[in-house]
């Protein structure tokens, strides 16, 4: 197992001998997400990516973000206390990178709308939030269209996922990479499935796919992942379309 060594007060140096370091972080309460199962597949991914790859549950480990290089985050509503999302914006803005998955964007409200308070920092790290489903039905197959000009997606062909729908609020500072195709009054149009920003050292990708089962073995959107974390990384090359 890698080892962390204290350089100062509150700080640890990465020994990166065995790989880049992953940590993979649910935590919540919404019974509709199946968090244990991502995990799992978050974990062999990123460990067939060349992560060394561990998971644990609760916002309370990101405490010890800064020693990792990515840190997977699936959160589903629950406890995020301010010190911790202090912590990860801490990790990241000095180089950790953040892999936020599917319902991290869902986030409590405020009475006008916005996000409450005590987790405005943590939706200003991902760069976007969930709004609603979008009009019925919630779950469809629908097409993924990358954007061949990023490096996550460069090369990788459209495909097709069976998933729920998210409508997403974007920052200004978030780029887009992937679309769901959708069509809107009998025309064509888009809306964002995964997209990308920046965090002072630290890259920041978010990845509205990993609702169910029904994704984490569709090869396409495995691939959408590995890439997605090696980029956020960028501590291994990004691999070639496949």
């Amino acid at each position: 197992m890698t080892q962390m060594t204290a350089s100062a007060p509150g700080a640890a140096v990465r020994d990166r001998t065995d790989g880049p370091r992953a940590l993979v972080v649910i935590n919540g309460d919404d019974v509709y997400e199946d968090l244990f199962t991502a995990s799992l597949k978050l974990q062999e991914i990123l460990s067939a990516a060349g992560f060394v790859a561990r998971a644990a549950m609760g916002t309370q480990r990101l405490a010890g973000a800064a020693g990792f290089d990515l840190v997977a985050l699936y959160t589903a509503m629950g406890s995020f206390p301010d010190r911790m999302q202090v912590a990860l914006a801490s990790a990241i803005a000095a180089g950790t990178g953040l892999l936020a998955v599917h319902s991290a964007s869902v986030f409590p409200a405020a009475a006008d709308g916005t996000v409450a308070a005590d987790h405005r920092l943590a939706a200003s790290l991902i760069g976007g939030r969930y709004r609603s489903h979008g009009p019925a039905p919630q779950v469809s197959r629908f097409r993924v269209l990358p954007d061949q000009q990023h490096p996550v997606t460069r090369g990788l062909a459209p495909f097709d996922v069976t998933h729920e729908h998210y409508q997403l609020e974007l920052d200004p500072g978030a780029h887009v990479i992937a679309w769901r195709e959708v069509t809107t009054d009998a025309r064509p149009a888009r809306e964002p499935v995964c997209f990308v920003r920046s965090e002072g050292c630290g890259r920041v990708c978010y990845l509205q796919l990993g609702h169910d089962m029904r994704v984490w073995d569709e090869p396409a959107a495995r691939n959408l992942i590995t890439r997605a974390a090696i980029w956020t990384c960028r501590q291994l090359p990004t691999p070639e379309a496949r």
